[in-house]
């Protein structure tokens, strides 16, 4: 009679099912199956189990303001730091729009949404985020700019709303196929957006500005004569306030013809004029002009 000794193995490759395991990672489980009969050793393997991680569509938008930004009225491109963090653990590309929350003392416009270049300050230099890609576990930083109302008061509540391509009109537990895997949506709605705040400065300098002709219409040799007034929102000191204004295109600065509030003043670099107020102070509401700047050019 034969003698046989069985010693039963299982071997299993994979990597851990955690949060970060990449989508479309193959998970492999193989037994092994050594004995002897006889004297004799064998060995066996089983067919290989192969599963594949599904790609969970996670993430988090974030408001990184501290506290309301404070803006004054009439100011344009105010931004609004934000970060989006890909939770998931697959690439994901996203596109973006903006929200408005319950709070809204005064409406902002032409709202546009930027990817930061890196440095984390809004600047010209960064782009309109359209289609960014994330990848797994990583995050953008963006910027909700916005134009104040010249009527602005109080607060306005406004944020960003991230999309997912993949998830696209999936909702929360849905999943649907992909090339060899599932992507499942895990996100909740609400981790898709969040809020920040504008607070309109309870005081500010507003400007007006207004032109008058030497003639009937504009032409070559007419002159423009500009008057700048600067009115003062609310009570209290401003200190350093600097007006600047560039010169118009096919037009040249009279000599001489920069003034506040009639007496010759201020600065021309060739291209623009600047006049600077140490301080202005308002002790009563009021919408009368504080100062006047006014100046000439002629039509080429």
């Amino acid at each position: 009679m034969s003698k046989y000794v069985l010693s039963i193995f299982i071997f299993i490759i994979q990597v851990s099912y955690a949060v970060g395991v990449p989508a479309g990672t193959e998970i492999k489980n193989v037994a092994h199956l050594d004995y002897m009969v006889d004297e004799v050793e064998f060995s066996v393997t089983s067919n290989t189990l192969v599963d594949i991680v599904d790609q969970k569509i996670d993430m988090k938008m974030v408001c990184q303001e501290s506290e309301a930004v404070v803006v004054g009225i009439g100011e344009k491109k105010r931004a609004m730091s934000f970060t989006l963090n890909n939770t998931g653990n697959g690439k994901d590309t996203y596109n973006f729009s903006p929200i408005e929350g319950e709070t809204l003392d005064f409406t902002v416009s032409n709202k546009e949404i930027y990817l930061d270049n890196g440095d984390g300050v809004f600047s010209e230099e960064d782009s309109l985020a359209t289609d960014v890609d994330v990848p797994a576990d990583g995050n953008v930083t963006l910027f909700l700019v916005s134009d104040i109302p010249n009527d602005a008061d109080k607060l306005s509540s406004n944020g960003i709303k991230a999309s997912s391509t993949i998830q696209g009109s999936l909702v929360y537990g849905e999943s649907k196929k992909l090339d060899n895997f599932y992507a499942v949506m895990v996100a909740q709605e609400d981790a898709k957006s969040d809020i920040c705040v504008y607070e309109v400065s309870p005081l500010a300098v507003k400007l007006e500005k207004s032109a008058t002709l030497s003639s009937d219409k504009v032409y070559s040799g007419t002159t423009i004569h500009y008057k700048i007034e600067l009115k003062v929102i609310g009570e209290g000191t401003i200190k350093d306030i600097v007006i600047n204004d560039n010169i118009p295109t096919w037009t040249v600065y009279i000599k001489d013809s920069l003034k506040l509030d009639g007496v010759t003043a201020g600065d021309f670099n060739g291209t623009a004029v600047s006049v600077a107020l140490a301080s202005v102070t308002q002790t009563k509401a009021s919408f009368d002009p504080k100062h006047q700047v006014t100046f000439d050019v002629r039509v080429q």
